[in-house]
């Protein structure tokens, strides 16, 4: 309380009121909320900056600072904030097991009591809130995600007299219709190894269901099994037939597609950031098809990388933090955040885009009854390096034995070991 003359004007006449004292309120300081964001592209950068000057004017109290890192800057600095236990208050992420990896060791807020205040159960995707979930707990808020499946130029199909296939036996099928017409059914391009992992992800997926894949990558099972085998098996049904271009060892994915540009190939499994980089003449020519059904009782599951927000324990969960991470989750951020992206957004009532992969993608991701990440998304990093090299030599060798015993040796090995 602050003591100053008191004026009092009455018919003109100033008094000056010397012992009245007055009480002038402290101008509230404004709270600086950080936050780190794993930058992808300017067009994403473009989407936060508009985003924190429409919270600085709905909310002048709270100053916004944003911090964009590249992927490799930012996961060095993420393990140094972590460690250390400091940092900015809200980071984004990636969710199963990149995610649950940092909540067993306890460095991830539980935002648990923040889904129910803001009633996000009913806004998000089922397969996205798994995604961030341990125990029916949240510990994060779904930004972003996009699909896989099979790419494919229609016009290609209608004159081979084929359509997308849904089952196994159709792709059998299709891929014979289109040896027959000297077209290689499959282009794939596994030079670094990765894109071979997502035809081992689905075949287990539409074999074994989302549980055990997950519960395998995490070395709860072991890969000299009958379940593996089958994977495996139904792999080499299509190497044997000479359903995948021979030199896939020697592109990248990128070098792959012109296969598919000049219809010398039929199809290519790869994740929907393939769409953006295709021809714009030829765009409207291309389709998408979820990956077929293999086992009729095993439900839908599909491969979404998800991307997230989350609050590392470190920081305080305070009223200006729930503020800016609520302002994440709105239909409108989220909705220009993906499209310039081109990526998905995780409500469930998002806005239809006028992308005709990301509309398809997200209904296919809306109705699968559980997302897994991806096999690097979902396993620790050795293993992940291990079983992708595995995995494309198995493309060259097909020996379903020595890629086995060579699984089984890598499980051991940064599974097991490193859970002891």
């Amino acid at each position: 309380m602050l003591k100053y003359p008191a004026l009092l004007i009455l018919n003109g006449i100033i008094f000056i009121m010397l012992s009245t004292n007055v009480t002038f309120s402290p101008i509230a300081k404004a709270e600086t909320v950080e936050i780190a964001v794993l930058s992808t592209s300017s067009q994403q950068r473009a989407v936060y900056a508009k985003h924190e000057k429409n919270l600085k004017l709905s909310h002048p109290n709270i100053q916004l600072n944003i911090k964009f890192l590249s992927d490799t800057d930012f996961k060095q600095d993420l393990n140094q904030w972590l460690n250390k236990g400091s940092g900015p208050d809200i980071l984004t992420w990636q969710g199963g097991q990149r995610l649950f990896q940092l909540v067993k060791k306890d460095q991830v807020k539980d935002l648990t009591s923040f889904w129910d205040k803001h009633d996000l159960n009913s806004r998000f995707s089922a397969g996205a809130i798994d995604a961030i979930s341990v125990d029916n707990s949240r510990y994060g808020v779904p930004a972003s995600y996009y699909q896989w499946g099979l790419y494919y130029r229609e016009s290609l199909f209608e004159s081979l007299n084929i359509t997308a296939p849904t089952t196994w036996d159709e792709l059998i099928t299709v891929c014979k219709v289109m040896l027959q017409n000297d077209i290689t059914p499959i282009t794939i391009g596994a030079a670094n190894k990765w894109t071979s992992a997502a035809w081992f992800d689905y075949l287990n997926l539409r074999i074994n269901g989302l549980t055990f894949h997950q519960e395998l990558l995490v070395g709860e099972h072991s890969f000299n099994s009958k379940q593996v085998r089958a994977v495996f098996s139904k792999w080499k049904e299509l190497l044997d037939s000479g359903c995948f271009t021979d030199r896939f060892n020697g592109w990248d994915w990128t070098q792959a597609m012109p296969f598919l540009y000049h219809k010398m190939a039929g199809m290519t499994l790869i994740g929907n950031f393939f769409a953006s980089s295709l021809p714009q003449t030829l765009k409207d020519d291309f389709r998408f098809a979820p990956f077929p059904i293999i086992e009729k009782n095993i439900p839908r599951y599909e491969e979404a990388p998800l991307d997230l927000m989350m609050v590392p324990n470190y920081a305080q969960l305070s009223d200006d933090v729930e503020t800016v991470l609520l302002s994440l989750t709105s239909n409108a951020f989220l909705s220009e955040l993906n499209n310039a992206s081109s990526m998905i957004s995780p409500v469930t009532d998002n806005v239809a885009s006028e992308d005709y992969f990301t509309n398809e993608g997200q209904k296919l991701l809306q109705e699968a009854k559980g997302l897994s990440q991806f096999f690097d998304r979902d396993t620790n990093a050795e293993m992940a390096s291990a079983a992708t090299i595995i995995f494309t030599d198995f493309m060259g060798h097909k020996d379903i034995d020595e890629a086995i015993a060579e699984l089984e040796d890598a499980r051991k090995r940064y599974l097991i070991a490193q859970s002891m």
